[in-house]
């Protein structure tokens, strides 16, 4: 990347080199300063890119497991619905045992009647076939605008979800080069003060240098040991979304991760895109019709309902009629005159939910046009930042290249050096963190814009 090029080919190249040292008879002023044990080098982990950081998201997130268990449930409601016109058939037995068991005879019978058996057996089957529910007609339409309502909910979640992961990842990657930066920055620490270190028992410079430098080198040190675990915080809450070990490092973030939308470049453009491909507006709409279905269908409760029944029936004891089986059909007609007012509560309840979710399509609608909106400044702003932060930058390096000509020739002090140094890696974070706002905000506007699919594994059919 450019950024670590920069530094590795412009910031090292600033620590001044050692000093010869004094020759044997020198006075000596001070201790010689320690030389600093490196840091110990991790073992290579394999790198994740951006591209599989998404796919892997895809495969084994927790949340997006939970979505589409969810979705699996919703699917089933069309079914539910069904089940009131559909035949129900119920059987039930029964076995009873008496004192004793009771019969007579008839005169010229042969054999006695019984009526009731010591030990009794019965057993009946019932059933139902719904023949005109008007009631059914809107829930059923309503089962499936729920099942579609569902699905979108499910894959703005999905969207949510991806969105999560790549803000976290190139959030990581960012943090991976601003510790590139302040570990670079840290090995011109150590320079410096080897140099000031030879240059003091010279006596070229004051023992206020030689403190300033062995300070400088401290809090270099102590800048990439926070670099370093916000890097593996970082990587701990992307593998938390991702659902697997901290066993990775990511890839350093390229200008191409996330493109800018060609909707993007007009306002006007940008907010109808907005409104026609977000999931969540989406559903906001089904969420308007299912209200208006669920007044239909209370209306509908005003209308009889119309069912054919059927049943048989065996027992052990034939009784009188010498039959031990018999069986019944017909129909059945139920109307429901009236109920209290509760069907009029409903109504009113119902005309109460569609005026809610309207008035939630019209906020959600709003609120879209406004994150579009805030998006697309934010992006503007975001790239105006990163031009002048690299602006900085190479001023900061040329800064740097002339106060070390200036140092050698012996026109300015350490301090003025460090100094200048010091700007030259803040001007490297600088342009690390608005690299990484450039990246986000072009991430937010495709997901305000309802265009953020980077897998394309819809869990909302067309």
């Amino acid at each position: 990347m450019f950024l670590h090029a920069l530094v590795t080919s412009v910031l090292l190249t600033q620590a001044p080199a050692p000093t010869p040292q004094a020759a044997p008879d020198a006075p000596v002023r001070s201790a010689p300063v320690q030389e600093q044990a490196p840091v110990a080098q991790k073992a290579t982990l394999p790198l994740l890119s951006f591209t599989e950081a998404l796919d892997l998201a895809e495969k084994q997130s927790p949340s997006l497991d939970a979505a589409r268990a969810r979705l699996q449930q919703s699917r089933e409601l069309g079914n539910k619905a069904w089940s009131g016109y559909l035949p129900s058939i119920t059987a039930s037995g029964s076995y009873t045992r008496f004192p004793m068991e009771l019969s007579f005879t008839l005169p010229g019978a042969p054999d006695p009647i019984p009526l009731q058996k010591q030990n009794q057996l019965a057993g009946q089957l019932n059933a139902q076939q719904a023949l005109l529910v008007p009631r059914l007609w809107p829930a059923i339409k309503n089962a499936y605008l729920g099942e579609r309502a569902a699905e979108l909910t499910a894959e703005n979640t999905r969207r949510e979800t991806l969105f999560a992961v790549a803000q976290a990842y190139l959030g990581a990657a960012s943090l991976r080069e601003a510790m590139a930066v302040q570990e670079q920055l840290l090995e011109v620490r150590r320079g410096f003060e080897r140099d000031a270190q030879n240059r003091f028992e010279v006596g070229d410079v004051e023992r206020l240098a030689l403190l300033r430098a062995t300070l400088d080198r401290k809090e270099a040190e102590q800048e990439v040991v926070r670099s370093r675990n916000a890097y593996a915080t970082a990587k701990s809450a992307l593998a938390a979304l991702l659902g697997r070990p901290v066993d990775f490092d990511v890839a350093p973030p390229q200008e191409t991760a996330v493109a800018v939308p060609a909707e993007a470049k007009d306002a006007a453009t940008a907010e109808k895109t907005a409104l026609e491909r977000r999931p969540d507006v989406a559903a906001a709409r089904i969420n308007v019709d299912v209200a208006r279905g669920g007044r239909k269908q209370v209306l509908a409760e005003y209308l009889p309902s119309l069912h054919a029944t059927g049943a048989y029936s065996a027992t052990n004891t034939a009784g009188l009629t010498g039959q031990t089986t018999t069986w019944t059909a017909g129909l059945a007609l139920s109307w429901n005159l009236f109920d209290g007012g509760l069907r009029e509560a409903n109504l009113r309840e119902s005309s109460g939910k569609i005026a809610e979710a309207s008035a939630d399509l019209r906020g959600a609608e709003e609120q879209i046009r406004d994150q579009v909106r805030k998006a697309r400044g934010e992006l503007e702003t975001a790239e105006v930042n990163l031009a002048t932060a690299e602006e900085r930058v190479k001023l900061a390096v040329e800064s740097a290249r002339l106060a070390k000509e200036s140092f050698d020739a012996g026109a300015s002090t350490y301090l003025q050096v460090t100094d200048v140094n010091a700007t030259l890696a803040g001007a490297q974070l600088s342009s690390v963190a608005e690299a990484l706002n450039v990246q986000l905000s072009r991430l937010a506007l495709a997901r305000a814009m309802g265009l953020f699919d980077p897998t394309g594994h819809s869990l909302a059919k067309p």
